[in-house]
This record gives structure tokens, C-alpha cells and sequence, in this order.
């Protein structure tokens, strides 16, 4: 049986600040609010919209992928997108989320500098820095100059 999925009130305000012209934007609210489930389930409509390059990234790269990748992901693609997840690809050696039309969605920790270089080689549409009060403003000064895609 299908689960049912609905926005809150404050959920979709937030989806429309999400969707507006607004360059950067910082959700706040209480721990389990909904906030990372809604950012990834905006960068995956990007993403299945055009084909396009996104990062979700946290201080510690363990900390992204386990509350990231192995939690709100599945549970955004279970809820949001029905059946589109079967043909989704995680890759566990470079860490990106391939989806069908050829996005991608990488995963990465700015806490060591190699894995750090390695993601921030690329470009991408869209940047979300998850609990980014962890994150040192230079890391977050860093990952903003790769938003160019």
C-alpha cells in the first residue's frame, strides 16, 4: 500500500521560497521539521526536471551519508516519487545518486581535504549545506564558488 504524502503548512511555505528567484536560502526550524526532506525533495524535482549536477554536503562526509544518503533520501523517493527510485543508481565509490534522464546527485563532507578537492572539482546547480551551522564559513565560502552548472 502506497503511503499518502502531504506538505505541512509551513512546508509549503517553505517549498515556495524554494521554487521562488531567491539565490540562497536558509530553512530553519525544529530537529525532525521536515527541512531536509523538503530541500532533497526540491534538488530531486530539479533534477528529474532537467539534467543537472547537485551536492548535499555536511561538515563530516560519515554524517551526510548516513542521514542523507541511507535516510531522508529513500524515504523522499518512497514518498515523492514513486517507482523512479528502481531506476536510480547509488554509486558508493564516488558517492553520487545517479537518477535515469543522466543527473546526479553527489554526496561529500568538507571535514577532509581530499574528498573535499575531489567534490568541489565539479559544478553544480544547486548546493544544500546540511545543519550548515557545522560547516566553517571559509568551507561554505568554498562550496559557493562551485554553484555554476
Amino acid at each position: 500500500m502506497q503511503k499518502s504524502f502531504e506538505l505541512t503548512k509551513r512546508q509549503n511555505q517553505a517549498w515556495e521560497v524554494l521554487g521562488s528567484d531567491a539565490r540562497h536560502v536558509l530553512l530553519y526550524g525544529g530537529s525532525r521539521s521536515g527541512k531536509t526532506f523538503l530541500i532533497m525533495r526540491a534538488i530531486i524535482t530539479r533534477a528529474l526536471v532537467h539534467k543537472s549536477r547537485h551536492v548535499a554536503l555536511r561538515f563530516r562526509f560519515n554524517h551526510v551519508k548516513t542521514s542523507v544518503v541511507h535516510d531522508t533520501l529513500p524515504k523522499v523517493m518512497e514518498l515523492c516519487f514513486p517507482g523512479v527510485g528502481a531506476h536510480c543508481q547509488l554509486d558508493k565509490s564516488d558517492w553520487f545518486y545517479a537518477l535515469p534522464n543522466g543527473s546526479e546527485i553527489w554526496f561529500g563532507g568538507l571535514d577532509d581535504k581530499q574528498r573535499t578537492e575531489k567534490i568541489l572539482g565539479g559544478e553544480y546547480a544547486s548546493i544544500f549545506l546540511n545543519e550548515c551551522s557545522e560547516i566553517p564559513y571559509s568551507g561554505r565560502n568554498m562550496a559557493l564558488t562551485r554553484l555554476a552548472q
